[in-house]
């Protein structure tokens, strides 16, 4: 079975079935095809935009057995971010929240820094009003 859309004269849109494109030609020529909506015999094939088979290629990516391309190129771009970030930056490790309290208040020199802080140092840093941002950190493999 082939399934047309189909167009009146008055551009009333609807299905036809048809056992092959012979058979629509046979009974579109004999005016046995009529519009649904006004009963119009002048009818023809619409034109529609081609159906496309999603490739297969995608599903086998979203397997969790397989990586996801996606994936690989953020865990590149975060590696060269952290590459930059050390490039750039004093690392004070578990003294994150202090050093960034204190340059924050004028206590020390301004710098960049980078270190890590606990759950309850970073909401203290963000209730006292202390910028600072977290980056997800990839370990080179």
């Amino acid at each position: 079975m082939i399934k047309y859309d189909l167009k009146c004269d008055l551009s009333h849109t609807f299905e036809g079935w048809f056992s092959n494109s012979n058979d629509y030609e046979n009974q579109v020529f004999n005016g046995l095809v009529t519009c649904p909506i006004c009963g119009n015999d002048k009818v023809e094939r619409a034109i529609v935009a081609p159906s496309i088979k999603k490739s297969s290629l995608k599903i086998s990516l979203n397997k969790n057995n397989t990586p996801n391309f996606i994936e690989s190129e953020l865990k590149t771009k975060l590696r060269t971010l952290n590459k930059e970030i050390e490039k750039q930056t004093t690392d004070v490790g578990e003294h994150f929240a202090d050093e960034a309290r204190m340059i924050y208040k004028g206590e020390k020199k301004g710098k960049a820094i980078r270190g890590t802080a606990t759950k309850k140092e970073e909401k203290k840093l963000k209730e006292e009003g202390v910028p600072y941002i977290k980056v997800p950190w990839i370990k080179d493999n």
